[in-house]
Parts: structure tokens; sequence; C-alpha cells
């Protein structure tokens, strides 16, 4: 005997009518979905921390020069200032590694190479880079340069202090940064 021709009712024929999932059809259904939803959002955040890690180079090896100190950040006019730990390490090539900590997090690295650079902001998770010279919207792009004594480009002055301390200062954004570092 041959199964009768379906009729079709409203949006249903009456094969489908008959056969419906059952509860626990329905129920392993569900369970995939939401497997697959976990998969693709576990995936989805591996690649993520993935493309955190991006940089222009490892401060390894011997030729690096590392000095430490203490810094006051104050990003823009208005804003508050944010002190911690400043690690700056040069290389005898020129590169160049920045990174202003307030343990445990830190706050932003930088990295300058003679014609490129790239500056880090891992808590907002953004990153800028670009060839040649940075922007001086990011003074401490600028950092190495005017602690060398080097001429630096408007908006940004330098100035060093009688205690050993310094102050770069672009004086557009009104970005202050003020500190010391070991010998």
């Amino acid at each position: 005997m041959t199964d009768p021709k379906p009729t079709v009712t409203g949006l249903t024929t009456n094969r489908e009518r008959n056969d419906r999932p059952t509860a626990a059809v329905s129920a392993g259904h569900r369970l995939r979905h939401f497997l697959a939803a976990v998969l693709l959002a576990s995936l989805a955040f591996l690649c993520g921390c993935q493309t955190a890690t991006q940089s222009l180079f490892t401060a390894t090896g011997p030729g690096w020069h590392v000095q430490q100190g203490q810094a006051i950040w104050r990003p823009k006019s208005g804003l508050p200032e944010f002190g911690g730990d400043l690690v700056l390490a040069s290389d005898d090539t020129g590169r160049c590694l920045i990174q202003f900590d307030k343990t445990p997090i830190t706050i932003l690295s930088t990295q300058t190479m003679a014609n490129r650079w790239l500056i880090k902001f891992p808590q907002r998770q953004m990153s800028f880079s670009g060839r040649g010279p940075g922007p001086t919207r990011f003074s401490w792009l600028y950092l190495t340069t005017a602690l060398a004594g080097n001429p630096l480009p408007k908006p940004l002055h330098f100035k060093s202090k009688p205690d050993g301390g310094w102050r770069l200062e672009n004086s557009r954004t009104g970005e202050t940064l003020e500190g010391f570092l070991s010998p």
C-alpha cells in the first residue's frame, strides 16, 4: 500500500502533523544548538585573544639596555592622572620598548623602530601602528627621542628637571608625561 498524498490544511500537511518530533527529540535538538553556540563563542574568544599578541619585535637577547622608574601620565587636559611603573628597554639598533603598568595591569605599551611604531592599550583592547614617525597625539612614542636630547615635532615639548626627572608635554592636547628612570 502506498502512502496517501499529503493534503495541505493551513500551513502544515497531514503528514507533517503526524510526524512532529517528540519532546525527547526536541530537547536533544535544543542541546545540539546550545553546544554549537558554546563552541562558536569559544572559537571567537580564542581568535580574539590571538590578535592581541601583535608586536613588532621581541625584546630579548644581547645588546638591550633596560631602565626602570616611575611616571605620571595625563592622557589629555581635563582627565585624571595615572601613576605607575615605567620600563624602557632599548637596543643598539634603535629599537625601543616602553611599558607603563599599574600593578597588576598594563596600561599601555609601545614599540618603536627606525621606520615603524606600535602602541597598545590592553585594557581597552586597542592598538595603533604605522610606518614612519608616529603621530604626536601619542607622546609615548617620542619619549626615547626626548630623553636622548633629539628635536621633537611640534606640539611636543620636553624639559629635564634638576632632580633627574623629566616632563614631556603635548601643548595641543594637554597630554603630559612626568617621571624618572634609573640610569
